[in-house]
């Protein structure tokens, strides 16, 4: 349940600092026109090279851990569910 619960905040925050950090850069775009853009990367691109690419890396890490966390936490369930699994004994428990 705790990983479920990891996944589901990992993922909803990594869309959100992805979507903040791209509105910021479209917010920030009519700034660059005045100011000067490269022309290389276009005007979108320049702005969010001037916003960061740090929250769009860390979005990214955020979004595929949290996937990470799901996937583990429901192939568990699924495996627990639908297969004959055992579940892990520590050393502490004997059998009877």
């Amino acid at each position: 349940m705790k990983q479920l619960i990891a996944g589901g905040i990992g993922v909803i925050s990594g869309i959100l600092l992805f979507g903040f950090t791209s509105i910021a850069a479209a917010v920030y775009s009519p700034q660059l026109k005045e100011t000067g853009y490269s022309r290389e990367f276009g005007l979108y691109l320049s702005a969010l090279w001037e916003v960061g690419v740090v929250p769009i890396i860390f979005s990214l890490i955020f979004f595929f851990s949290g996937l990470m966390f799901l996937f583990k936490a429901t192939d568990r369930e699924w495996r627990a569910k639908y297969f004959a699994v055992e579940e892990e004994k520590s050393a502490g428990d004997k059998e009877t």
